[in-house]
């Protein structure tokens, strides 16, 4: 048995050695520490012992806790399938008519799903043991290296930035070194909302444009401040009858004399993003997509909502809201969206969500009363 002082020591030394690692190594800091080759080597070595430590634990019962793991990734399928599909079921029961069909084929795939789930979960009542729940752990463990391992070898990332609005749909990205990746599907921006907590709900505000005629010479000017500022002249296009700015067309005979006014001029409105000249500590941003993909071979458009922290999935791509950037000019929002194809991702995924349940049965699972000669076989296993 350890002493006090000696746990105490092994205590100290080892968040001595955590604090090094994570935030105060002296060779290459903080900011690079956590993809540097420190941290790599670590994880290999955990990875390796984690895999080293749950093939000891299942000694004597290797192939029961192959099987094992085997039947609680079918029982994990199969109880997420039975969720996903018998969700569905619901949904196109309560719509009725016709989509009582496409409930009825969602049913049939849920029942495949709970028959997955019972077969399964039965196999892992006879095989598993808390000894085992205890090495599947540790193997999860090695798949959430795994996966850290495969995403930094194979992580590929790019920045998109999207006008709202714009008839423009983006198929590719191009990454920081120059390389030009297909998506695989199209994204488009559609609208963009800022809502803020402390701040009221306005009405709809509009942006303002105004074209004037001054001896023969059209100007434009946009409304900010509360006053009109004149445009570069590089903005307005003239030909022969109209005018165009910012994508309209204007005709010349609509700039003309107004009651008030001392010069003929035309104005131009529309509504601006919602939100975006409120004031308040800002809540959320939310952008309104459309994903023009294809589904085994068939197209398929999905309409998705894109905010901070909540990413949109469409292929082997995450698309992430970073930052918006507002032109009052043109009253135009960009988005700056952050394209990011991590395969690794799943399999750090899955070994957490076993790690979840194989630490839960290991703490919970019902344990047989142990007898000298049990006892005896697992030391030695052991």
């Amino acid at each position: 048995m350890m002493s006090s002082l000696l746990k105490a020591t092994l205590m100290v030394l080892g968040a001595a050695c955590v604090l090094l690692v994570a935030g105060a190594f002296p060779v290459q800091g903080a900011p690079a520490v956590f993809r540097g080759g420190v941290m790599q080597l670590l994880g290999v070595v955990a990875a390796l012992l984690a895999l080293w430590g749950g093939w000891r634990l299942s000694t004597g019962k290797h192939a029961q806790f192959l099987f094992g793991l085997l039947s609680l990734y079918f029982t994990t399928s199969g109880i997420i399938t039975a969720w996903m599909y018998g969700s569905k079921a619901v949904e196109h029961a309560m719509v009725g008519g016709p989509m009582w069909f496409g409930a009825l084929a969602m049913a049939c795939t849920m029942v495949v799903g709970l028959l997955f789930a019972v077969i399964f979960g039965f196999f892992l009542l006879k095989l598993m043991k808390p000894r085992l729940w205890l090495a599947g752990a540790h193997w999860c463990c090695a798949l959430i290296v795994a996966g850290a391992l495969v995403d930094y070898c194979t992580e590929q990332t790019a920045h998109i930035y999207a006008t709202v609005g714009s008839a423009d749909k983006i198929d590719q990205v191009k990454t920081p070194a120059g390389e030009v990746l297909p998506l695989g599907f199209s994204l488009q921006i559609n609208d963009f909302s800022v809502s803020r907590y402390d701040a009221p709900d306005m009405p709809q505000q509009y942006y303002h444009l105004m074209i004037m005629e001054q001896g023969g010479t059209y100007v434009a000017c946009v409304r900010m401040q509360n006053r009109w500022v004149p445009l570069p002249p590089e903005h307005l296009t003239q030909e022969s009858d109209t005018l165009k700015l910012f994508g309209r067309t204007i005709h010349k005979k609509d700039v003309k004399l107004h009651p008030g006014l001392d010069m003929p001029c035309v104005m131009l409105s529309e509504p601006m993003p919602h939100g975006v000249a409120a004031t308040g500590t800002v809540k959320e941003y939310s952008a309104d997509c459309t994903l023009y993909t294809d589904h085994r071979g068939r197209p398929e458009t999905r309409r998705e909502t894109l905010k901070v922290n909540h990413p949109i999935a469409c292929k082997d791509w995450h698309l992430y809201l970073l930052n918006y950037y507002y032109d009052a000019v043109t009253n135009r929002v960009t988005l700056l969206v952050q394209a990011r194809r991590a395969p690794g991702r799943w399999y750090a995924l899955a070994g957490m969500v076993g790690l979840i349940i194989c630490t839960a049965c290991w703490c919970w699972w019902k344990r047989e009363t142990p007898t000298p000669e049990t006892d005896r076989k697992e030391n030695a296993a052991a």
